[in-house]
């Protein structure tokens, strides 16, 4: 079955996405210029600006209301269809009037919140279902602090589908998929443009993602086009459901009818031959999941575990966090533990039919009151929670740091330079290859330095180490991870270079010594230096050099003619890749 998925998935994909997005433009020209950093903050700077992590924390917890979301659920669903090529004149049905009615609900959100909201259509030309013109709803909450001009972006698609991606005149409620996430993104606007962040928010309600991910592509298009920094994206899609059906996509649920309401799917990219699950997406994959441990489960009354996937989406399946990966920008997908559909609409099943709706009234006789909900409004409550707290936390985080990784015997020397060294305080998650985890397994705190020490390392297994810049009490992205893995008795460090730096010889020397680096048949380097630092970290010497396959020796001369303890490193492409100590007598 999984091979027929992903057969199905592959035809459809590449039939819908034969017509590419054109023409992407805002309605709104003061948009573009808040995406890109070109504003006044002072415009949109609160009287009372709340901005501190507790206040945050706190306030996305206890302000979200469950009778708001079952009233938003209820109305997305009085639009009857809601395809991507459905009507866009009716008042009361189709595309067109609901993305008028997020429309209209942003700019009520913004009035109660000092119109700090600025809202814009954005529209893009593409052939999907009969329908040339289409529209991504955005509501955009400018930062506070247009230095590091980086964005953000939470986003969810309202249209959906029946059994037949184009049709057009059915019912399709799509309660779960992805009525959820449209009314996630919208509480999110709501609650948080109440609080002020340094970096700019984007509340997303995007189109077309049934047919081809076509409005989260325009999006991602533009944010690349115009140089737009981003600097995470948060896809929600299919995250109110918790009842597992026949057929439901894996990686999932165990079978029909199963229940499960404490769980998330948090899907992100990562190399299929990289056993070491590293890359950008599973670095935030792992700052969401730190902060739902340590920071939001212990203040709500049913805490929530949040399951790192290995793969990007479902098999043979993809979704709206995809085409921002693609333009190089750093995405997650939340989807619910448990999925009611593999998107053929196969009944039991409700994704993808008539019977994704929102529940229903089993009062007998009935009294026309669902009381038994498909869509279950606290596992949804505790989406937006996730979603929400990690959000607004990242809007006000520090940037990434970009460290020294310096091998000891049994462990590791992690130094922070230049506006990191500023900091003070770090975190360094740790994951053992030999756990299996795709979770840190291991998390130290380090205050008032900026030489990290890791020691008490087993020789014998692969360490995967990484580091978040912390500003009061809210940590940066984790940087990208570092592996050590043994080599002989000694640890070296890897980062997917196809390249190992060996320890100097001699060591310790006089007047001059030999580096050797060995490099892999395949290898491919643009740039390469070696750079040599003193102990306080200021750099005293760098060359540039060529790496070929095979092993590669470069002499080093003694520097400034005094002795002592020095580093020195590989970059490459701009990147320190490896680094090691050596002495000068």
């Amino acid at each position: 079955m999984k091979i027929k998925y992903f057969i199905l998935g592959w035809i459809l994909g590449m039939t819908l996405m034969a017509s590419s997005q054109t023409n992407i433009t805002l309605s709104n020209p003061i948009a573009l210029q808040i995406l890109q950093g070109n504003y006044n903050p002072a415009i949109y700077t609160p009287v009372d600006t709340i901005n501190d992590p507790d206040s945050i924390l706190n306030g996305i917890i206890n302000r979200i209301s469950r009778d708001t979301l079952i009233k938003y659920l209820l109305k997305i669903d009085s639009y009857y269809n809601r395809n991507t090529g459905s009507d866009t004149v009716s008042g009361t049905r189709g595309i067109g009037a609901v993305r008028r009615w997020i429309h209209n609900k942003f700019e009520e959100f913004s009035a109660t919140n000092e119109n700090r909201l600025v809202l814009s259509y954005m529209d893009f030309t593409a052939t999907v279902c009969g329908q040339n013109h289409h529209r991504n709803v955005l509501a955009i909450l400018p930062g506070l602090d247009t230095t590091n001009k980086e964005i953000l972006v939470v986003e969810g698609h309202f249209d959906t589908r029946c059994e037949g991606v184009c049709d057009t005149t059915c019912y399709s409620p799509g309660m779960e998929d992805n009525g959820s996430g449209t009314v996630l993104v919208m509480e999110l606007a709501w609650i948080m443009s109440r609080y002020a962040y340094d970096h700019t928010i984007v509340f997303a309600c995007v189109t077309g993602e049934d047919q081809g991910l076509y409005g989260s592509t325009a999006l991602a298009t533009y944010l690349k086009n115009n140089n737009i920094k981003l600097r995470a994206c948060f896809n929600n899609d299919v995250v109110g459901g918790i009842i597992c059906g026949q057929t439901s996509s894996p990686p999932s649920c165990p079978g029909l009818n199963n229940i499960d309401s404490t769980h998330v799917r948090l899907f992100s990219y990562s190399k299929s031959n990289d056993s070491s699950y590293a890359s950008p997406h599973k670095q935030l994959a792992r700052y969401l999941k730190l902060h739902q441990v340590e920071q939001i489960n212990p203040l709500i009354s049913t805490p929530m575990e949040i399951d790192i996937i290995i793969y990007e989406d479902r098999i043979g399946r993809s979704g709206d966090q995809v085409p921002f990966r693609q333009k190089g920008f750093t995405a997650v997908r939340f989807c619910a533990k448990n999925e009611h559909g593999n998107g053929s609409g196969t009944p039991p099943d409700r994704q993808h039919s008539v019977r994704d709706i929102l529940g229903v009234d089993t009062s007998v006789p009935p009294d026309g009151i669902i009381d038994s909900f498909y869509i279950d409004p606290n596992y949804l409550r505790r989406n937006i929670i996730s979603n929400g707290v990690n959000l607004g936390w990242l809007a006000i985080a520090p940037p990434i740091p970009d460290p020294e990784f310096l091998p000891l015997s049994n462990g590791m020397e992690i130094v922070l330079h230049g506006i990191d060294s500023t900091f003070q305080h770090y975190r360094v998650g740790i994951r053992s290859k030999h756990s299996g985890s795709l979770y840190f397994d291991s998390v130290y705190t380090f205050n008032n330095t900026t030489h990290l020490i890791i020691d008490g390392l087993d020789m014998q297994n692969t360490w995967y180490l990484s580091v978040a810049n912390v500003k009061n009490n809210v940590e940066s992205l984790f940087c990208n991870e570092y592996s050590m893995f043994p080599v002989g008795v000694e640890m070296q460090i890897k980062d997917d270079w196809g390249v190992v730096l060996n320890q100097n010889r001699p060591n310790p020397f006089c007047d001059q010594t030999e580096i050797s680096i060995e490099a892999s048949d395949n290898i491919r380097i643009a740039d390469a230096f070696i750079l040599v630092r003193d102990m306080t970290g200021r750099l005293i010497w760098k060359q540039q050099i060529e790496i070929i396959p095979g092993q590669n020796i470069f002499t080093i001369y003694r520097p400034e003619n005094t002795g002592g303890f020095y580093t020195y490193s590989l970059e490459i492409d701009g990147k320190i890749v490896s680094a090691r100590k050596m002495i000068v007598y």
